[in-house]
Parts: C-alpha cells; structure tokens; sequence
C-alpha cells in the first residue's frame, strides 16, 4: 500500500511539473499581454469558482480592514489579490524576460538608501514579504551588482522545486535552501553579502510575537537575531506593482540602537512593511494564515 501511495504521489508531482513546464513554454512565446489576460482569467476562476483558500482570504481581509471597507469591497480586495498572485506567478515563470531589462520595468525611487548601505561596506539582511511581486523584488536588487543571495524554501513537489531552481538561476539569482545552516549566512554576511529573508509567515511557537493589523502575528526570529548579534544593518524591501509588467521598488532603513531587542526589531520592520501593506491590499498575500498560532498567553487561558 505504501509503494502505492508512493507511486501516485510520484504520478502527481510529474503532472504538475509537466503542466508547468508546458505553461512556461507557452508563456514565453506569447506576448506579454496574452500573460495578463490568463492571469486575470486564472485569478477570476480562483476566486469565483474554486474559491482557493476564499475562507481564510476573506477572513484575514476581514480583521485587517473590517473597519475600514464594508464586505462588499473587502470581497473586490480579495478578488484582486486573487488577480494579482495569477500575475505574480506566471511573471516568475518568464522572469527571464523581465531580468535582461529590469532598468525598464522596475522603479528605484529609494536608490539613495540602497546606496548608502551599498557604501557602508558590510553584509545586509534584506527583509521582505509576500506583496507585488516578490521574485522581481529579488531579481531588481540583484541588477544593482550587490552579492545577493536569497533564502527560500524548497517546494513540496522536487520536480517543482527542480524547474523554480532553474528559472531562478536563468535569471541571475542565488538561492539558499531556507533552514540552511546558519554558518552559512553568518559567513555570507562577513563576506559582505547580501541575505533576502521574506518575513511574513506564520512561525510557530518559536516565533517572535509582534502586532501585524492590530494583532499578535508569530514571526521569524532570524533578521532580527542576525542583525543585532552580528551588527548587519537591516532594509525593508518591497516590489510594488505600478501596471502589467511595471513595478516601484521600495527601500527602507530599520534603525536600531544598542537597547533594540529581537522583538523590537521585528516589531519596527514589521509596522513598516503594514504601512505599505495598507495603501496597496489587494497586493498582499492574504491566502496564508498568518495569525495560525496563537501568543502563549492565549493558549494558556484555557
């Protein structure tokens, strides 16, 4: 029964590899408007039909903002993030033709923070999270000539993760396994390298509780913790789409001082990657449960 179990799941990632390779083929013969229109397409079918983690969407959409937009257009905000992570994805599968012309389709309004932490001579912990596009956030600091290296997960599906790989690598980025060990990025970080961390996703018990939309969200402890105990400056970083292949590429500095803690630290680039958060909502990744485990205090009452 096992081998079964093993031989259909083995079944399964092929057919999704397959049908990603045979969308990544088609995709890169189509003009990019033909890209779009499926993502919005694909977005609709998501949201409408399929109604792909809907619920949790329109639950986390509903204690973000249930003050601010009646359900009615907290229902539109779903709907288009729906649109904009079919964008975001079949962007990422011909990141490639985006990569050789970065300059052209992304916006560095905030060039002068990038250039000051490019001057300071150290390694630099890049944070960001899962809004825009991410991977073309990636690719944008890369274009800047930094030795950047991003830490991400591997993909449940091996084949999957194989072809994410491939299609990272086509387009200039270094890709850390996430969970590494941490010599790793310790060494990277003396080596004056730069590490992109995303820092948005539910952490578990071992996570750093800080308020995200009013609520206590458990989130990674490793930016802040490397920051403080290897003395890296810190930069929020955000890919903000401006129109159908065209982005604005935020930079912030987190201060810290000599009584910063791991919360504080977290706490502070955490508020400021909400702030932008909030005036573009439909641009977050409002599908994952961010707020899945609860601060102790809470578990503890029983």
């Amino acid at each position: 029964m096992g081998k079964k179990r093993k031989k259909a799941r083995w079944a399964l990632y092929f057919m999704e590899y397959a049908g990603l390779r045979m969308m990544k083929t088609v995709l890169e013969i189509l003009p990019l408007k033909t890209l779009y229109l499926s993502a919005e397409v694909l977005g609709w079918i998501a949201f409408h039909v399929l109604r792909i983690r809907r619920a949790v969407t329109m639950d986390n959409l509903r204690n973000a903002f249930g003050a601010d937009y009646d359900e009615a257009e907290l229902r539109e905000i779903a709907a288009r993030t729906y649109v904009n992570i079919g964008k975001s994805f079949l962007e990422v599968l011909v990141i490639r033709r985006f990569a050789g012309r970065i300059f052209e389709v992304v916006d560095f309004p905030d060039m002068n923070v990038m250039k000051r932490a490019i001057e300071g001579g150290k390694g630099v912990i890049i944070v960001s999270c899962h809004f825009g596009n991410w991977e073309i956030n990636a690719v944008a600091i890369e274009a800047q000539g930094v030795p950047f290296t991003i830490a991400a997960r591997r993909q449940s599906n091996p084949l999957a993760d194989r072809l994410i790989s491939r299609i990272r690598a086509s387009a200039g980025l270094r890709v850390m396994v996430l969970g590494a060990e941490i010599k790793h990025i310790v060494r990277a970080l003396r080596d004056n390298e730069w590490i992109g961390l995303i820092s948005d996703q539910d952490a578990g018990k071992n996570g750093v509780f800080v308020d995200f939309f009013g609520r206590k969200a458990s989130t990674p402890r490793g930016p802040a913790h490397l920051a403080l105990k290897y003395h890296a400056p810190i930069l929020v970083t955000m890919a903000m789409r401006t129109g159908n292949g065209t982005y604005r590429c935020i930079f912030r500095e987190v201060p810290i001082d000599g009584n910063d803690t791991v919360e504080s630290v977290t706490q502070r680039y955490t508020h400021m990657m909400e702030n932008v958060i909030r005036q573009h909502p439909d641009q977050y990744f409002w599908m994952h449960r961010r707020w899945k485990t609860s601060p102790p205090s809470r578990q503890n009452d029983g």
